[in-house]
């Protein structure tokens, strides 16, 4: 019996360009979008905790420090994401993109004053374009 050699499936030639398993990692690192910007406000709330004579808990270090570090990957995190909508298209479907990709809403039920043209088309091209943008500025 011949060995046989496994074909790889796409769905569409863009999944096969950036791959699958890619393609759902950056989705969904685009789905934290409200909960990095959240959480990054909150953070702007941590303070000092009150000096006294008694014992803490053992964790070493400062938690505002260890908080404005947390705050800043976020931070970060969320302009990648937002550099990266605003450069496909000269930023044209930056709102639309947010809209879909981080927040989850389907094309059809994105407000059409988002959309500069109706070309369904020229939108997922657009949202490929960021999708491979994105994929360049993780690596």
């Amino acid at each position: 019996m011949q060995g046989r050699k496994s074909k790889r499936i796409c769905r569409n030639k863009f999944e096969c360009e950036l791959g699958k398993y890619r393609y759902a990692e950056l989705r969904n690192f685009c789905r934290q979008y409200a909960d990095k910007k959240a959480e990054a406000e909150l953070l702007l709330s941590v303070k000092s905790p009150t000096l006294s004579a008694m014992p803490h808990g053992s964790e070493v270090g400062d938690p505002v420090v260890r908080a404005a570090e947390r705050r800043a990957k976020l931070l970060e995190d969320v302009e990648m994401i937002e550099r990266c909508a605003k450069s496909v298209e000269d930023g044209l479907y930056f709102n639309a993109i947010i809209v879909n990709v981080c927040l989850g809403k389907a094309y059809d039920f994105i407000p059409k004053e988002m959309m500069p043209r109706t070309d369904r088309n020229a939108f997922f091209s657009a949202r490929r374009e960021f999708f491979r943008t994105l994929d360049k500025a993780k690596r």
